[in-house]
C-alpha cells in the first residue's frame, strides 16, 4: 500500500512531535559528526547548508563550527517562489520569509557550491524526498550539479516516497545511525 505525500507529512509530524528535547540534541549531533566524516564534507570548501526551523534536524550550530573549520557555508534565502543563495555571516542575518533566519547579502551563483545539505519532511532509501510541499529545493538543486546530502531523524526515513519526475534524488540520505550511499 503507498502513502499519499499528504498523509506522509502529517505521520511526519507527529513522529518529530514525539521526540524529546534529548533526543532531538542526541540525533542532530549525531548526523552532523556523520556528514562531517564524509569524504563529500572534507572535499567541499564551499556548502550549503540551511538555518532549521524548530521541528527540523538542528543546524545552528554546525553552521558556525563548519565556518570555524574554514569552510565558506551560505543559507538559503527565500525571493518569492524560489530559493536564492547567501553566505552566511552571524552578524548579518535577518528574519525571512516563514519565520526563517536568512543572510544578508548578495546572491551568489550556485555554481560555486559543491555540497549542499537538504532538510526535508522524510527520506526513503533510494534517495527520494519529500518536502514541504512548495518545490523551493527541487528548482534550487536542478541548477546545481553539487553533490546532495539529506539530512533526517530517524523517524524520518520511510520504506518509500511517491515520487514525481521533477523530485530531485539526493545522493546520499544520513540519519543518526550513519551514512546511506543512494546514486
Amino acid at each position: 500500500m503507498t502513502i499519499d505525500k499528504a498523509s506522509l507529512r502529517r505521520q511526519m509530524r507527529q513522529n518529530k512531535a514525539a521526540l524529546t528535547p534529548e533526543q532531538k540534541i542526541a540525533e542532530s549531533s549525531a548526523v552532523w559528526q556523520h556528514v562531517e566524516n564524509t569524504a563529500a564534507f572534507a572535499e567541499a570548501e564551499h556548502i550549503l547548508l540551511y538555518h532549521s526551523l524548530p521541528d527540523e534536524l538542528c543546524s545552528h550550530e554546525a553552521v558556525d563550527r563548519w565556518v570555524e573549520l574554514g569552510k565558506t557555508v551560505y543559507l538559503p534565502v527565500v525571493i518569492g517562489d524560489d530559493l536564492v543563495v547567501r553566505r552566511y555571516s552571524r552578524e548579518a542575518m535577518q528574519q525571512g520569509e516563514f519565520n526563517i533566519m536568512e543572510p544578508t547579502g548578495l546572491d551568489i551563483d550556485t555554481d560555486v557550491l559543491q555540497l549542499i545539505i537538504v532538510p526535508g519532511v522524510a527520506f526513503d532509501k533510494t534517495g527520494n524526498r519529500l518536502g514541504r510541499g512548495k518545490g523551493y529545493y527541487d528548482r534550487l538543486l536542478s541548477r546545481t550539479k553539487a553533490t546532495c546530502i539529506g539530512v533526517c531523524y530517524n523517524c524520518q526515513l520511510v520504506p518509500t516516497i511517491p515520487a514525481e519526475p521533477h523530485d530531485k534524488l539526493m545522493h546520499y540520505i544520513i540519519t543518526p545511525e550513519g551514512v546511506l550511499k543512494t546514486q
